[in-house]
């Protein structure tokens, strides 16, 4: 088996409601209004929905139950669109079909297939099955009272749909038809099995059960398509719901061997929750192709599964050689499809994903996007320990940023490396003294430390190059924090007059009372130590600060986690709340939807220590009203990824409009925890709808990194380095 690689782009187009939603349901596409535009209907326990890709819209269907994954598109009423089709979990658990009136943005016209179902409606596929012309809906129960069914549209497909039980009281997922014995009539292939209908017709009576695939689980994805090009379609099974699923196409013998019907061969063993499938066959080229794409999480306690893949298989040669092309890794998708995009023959993939609901759209690209060109450069691989912050300094004075980890800095363009003596670690630059040169702040190595994380204090002091080359440093005591070391920082003018101050977080102010953020306010002669020191605000918060002017008053406020602070202009400062439940872990404020209001992106903390995984978390920015102290401020969630730990945002491309850097974190897995580096891009200019996700690299983990740094007028790269893969410093340079 060969495997090739292709440029596909991957849009979020909607991660979906903010909280209590997990989209668990199904996904379809088709034009149902007929305005030449395709829609996606996406389903879960949030409801029913429809978004149009082409133009960014989006509406509800039905927003009052909680809809099952078998989606089906089928033109139920004869005017030549299609309706879409999906069940339902609430008791009574129903079968229903959805039509958009004049408006598709008003809620769309509901009608009964049949409003009580046996069981729990799992997967709906539409077959001619008794050869009328006209499809019939086969639909699969799980749950209490499993089964299969077959139901006929009557004269009114208003009224419920005249029902026909195929089979009851056997539990299995996965649903395909096709003239498998080429009698002229449809058989059903039903997880890991195949019915016949009976003699005297698909109606007469219980189909019988035949074995396709027994060594299989009863949960599959199945598809048939003719594979060997003698007519008859094959079938192609994975099993869907285990993190490791068998993968294999079963070559259809039943005129050759009715004794041995069904040859298997196996293409993998290695599936993680491979719950989408799909299969064709090209006329033009005559080779059977189809289309397999993992979860990122699987259901029953499993892990999330950050390698997810979607795959794509063909062969040209009947079944004796396949050709696998990896068509993305990274993005596990729970129900998609491939279809086509624009009328040409060119082929997109929709998904939807389950448990961190969004709904997502692959594009194959001719060319890779100029915000994946980017070109890596380990500056270190034997860094001694790991750094909390890194920095992009001038830290020469020659007018280039260099940078800053721990009690190193790399000296911009060679990047060698040279030791800050008397310090442990580098957590922020400024112009302190206002003599036009940056100096550093920094913390103190705990002398009794046996362990690098043991040596990390709040004893706090401030570094002024003076021959920076040759080791030379003038250091300042500034003072000692209350909390147990430094994570996060700012120094900003916030004080009246314009007076700055140093604000420190710190990592234990949501454990220990008291140790919220302090603020260290600068004396007009820094070197006058130890610096003023106060309580900012009384806020369990230790991590991320920025100052900006929020409400609009020409003071810089503060901006600290889940909170921005008033700046009073008295030196005080009020907390106003602004997000409730999102656990920040960085943050950036920047105007994403170019209003002329600073909104604030976060990045979420989401580590699950117990079982030592790193869950998916949000990427989100938060739109500031026009009373910022009112609200509300409307959350638009970006994506969602591993610990989003690392965050920046700019203008990296030089289009004018702000992309979003955002670096995962893994700290569970330190070697090869193939976390990611994210660039995120809008598709229209005010933010809240779709962002087009850019992998930059899949190999490191980030902490506190993925620093945007400007290494020459215009032209930009990105710094990070990890806190358990912590040997490597990195510089991405866009190309």
């Amino acid at each position: 088996m060969s495997d090739s690689r292709r440029n596909w782009e991957l849009t979020i187009l909607d991660p979906l409601p903010f909280v209590k939603t997990d989209l668990g349901g199904g996904l379809g596409v088709g034009d149902v209004d007929g305005d030449g535009n395709l829609e996606i209907v996406a389903s879960g326990t949030a409801g029913f929905e429809w978004l149009r890709p082409a133009t960014g819209e989006r509406g509800l269907i039905a927003g009052d139950r909680v809809y099952q994954v078998g989606v089906a598109m089928e033109d139920v009423d004869g005017d030549g669109l299609p309706e879409a089709i999906d069940g339902d979990c609430d008791p009574p658990t129903s079968i229903f079909w959805f039509k958009p009136g004049p408006d598709i943005h008003q809620p769309w016209q509901r009608h009964a297939i049949d409003p009580a179902v046996t069981g729990s409606p799992h997967d709906l596929i539409f077959a001619d099955v008794d050869g009328d012309g006209e499809n019939e809906l086969i639909a699969n129960a799980i749950d209490d009272g499993p089964g299969l069914y077959l139901y006929k549209r009557t004269a009114d497909p208003m009224a419920p749909w005249r029902k026909h039980c195929v089979q009851s009281g056997l539990f299995t997922e996965g649903l395909a038809a096709g003239d498998l014995d080429g009698d002229g009539r449809l058989e059903i292939v039903a997880g890991p099995d195949w019915y016949k209908a009976p003699p005297e017709g698909p109606f007469a009576g219980l189909w019988q059960r035949r074995a396709l695939a027994p060594g299989f689980r009863e949960m599959c994805r199945v598809a048939t398509v003719d594979v060997t090009g003698n007519g008859r379609p094959d079938v192609i099974i994975v099993e869907s719901e285990f993190p490791d699923g068998r993968l294999s196409w079963f070559e259809n013998r039943l005129r050759e061997d009715p004794a041995a019907s069904w040859r298997e061969h196996e293409l993998a063993q290695d599936l993680n929750f491979g719950h989408s499938l799909q299969a064709w066959r090209d006329a033009a080229s005559g080779k059977a192709f189809f289309f397999l794409a993992e979860m990122a999480r699987g259901g029953y306690g499993a892990p999330p599964n950050h390698d997810a893949r979607l795959l794509q298989f063909s062969t040209a040669d009947g079944g004796g050689t396949w050709q696998r092309e990896l068509i993305y890794r990274g993005a596990g998708t729970h129900q998609a499809l491939v279809f086509e995009m624009d009328g040409q023959g060119a082929r997109a993939i929709a998904g939807k994903e389950c448990f961190h609901p969004q709904v997502q759209l692959w594009r194959r690209l001719e060319e890779p996007s100029p915000l994946s060109r980017f070109r890596h450069h380990l500056l270190d691989r034997d860094k001694p320990h790991t750094a909390t912050d890194i920095l992009a300094v001038d830290v020469t004075g020659d007018g280039r940023a260099d940078v800053v980890c721990g009690r190193w800095w790399y000296r911009n363009p060679t990047w060698e490396r040279y030791e800050i003596p008397g310090i442990y670690q580098a957590i922020n630059a400024y112009d302190l003294d206002g003599d036009g040169r940056l100096e550093l702040v920094a913390t103190l190595r705990n002398p009794q430390a046996k362990h690098w994380y043991e040596g990390l204090t709040s004893d706090l002091v401030w570094l002024k190059p003076v021959d920076p080359l040759q080791g030379l440093w003038q250091q300042y005591a500034i003072g000692r924090g209350h909390g147990d070391w430094l994570h996060g920082s700012l120094v900003a003018p916030i004080l009246p007059g314009g007076g700055l101050a140093l604000i420190i977080g710190y990592h234990d102010a949501d454990e220990v009372p008291g140790h919220g953020p302090e603020l260290f306010a600068v004396p007009a002669d820094p070197r006058q130590g130890p610096w003023p020191v106060r309580l900012l605000a009384d806020l369990p918060y230790g991590e991320e600060f920025a100052a900006a002017d929020i409400d609009g008053d020409g003071r810089l406020d503060i901006v600290a986690g889940s909170w921005w602070l008033e700046n009073r202009g008295d030196g005080t400062f009020a907390p106003y709340r602004f997000v409730d439940g999102f656990k920040v872990a960085r943050l950036r404020v920047v105007d994403v939807n170019g209003n002329g209001r600073p909104d604030v992106v976060l990045g979420e903390e989401d580590l699950d220590f117990e079982k030592r995984i790193s869950p998916f978390s949000r990427v989100a920015w938060f739109e500031n009203p026009p009373d910022p102290r009112q609200g509300p401020w409307s959350a638009h969630i970006v994506d969602s990824v591993r610990c989003p730990h690392s965050i920046d945002a700019a203008d990296l491309d030089g289009d004018g409009e702000i992309e979003i850097v955002c670096g995962e974190h893994d700290p569970f897995n330190p070697y090869r925890s193939r976390s990611r580096l994210l660039v995120y891009k809008r598709t229209e200019p005010t933010g809240c709808g779709a962002w087009v996700r850019h992998v930059v690299d899949a190999r490191f983990e980030h902490h506190d990194g993925a620093r945007v740094i400007e290494l020459a007028p215009g032209r930009f790269g990105i710094l990070s380095h990890g806190w358990t893969d912590s040997r490597y410093v990195h510089l991405w340079e866009l190309e």
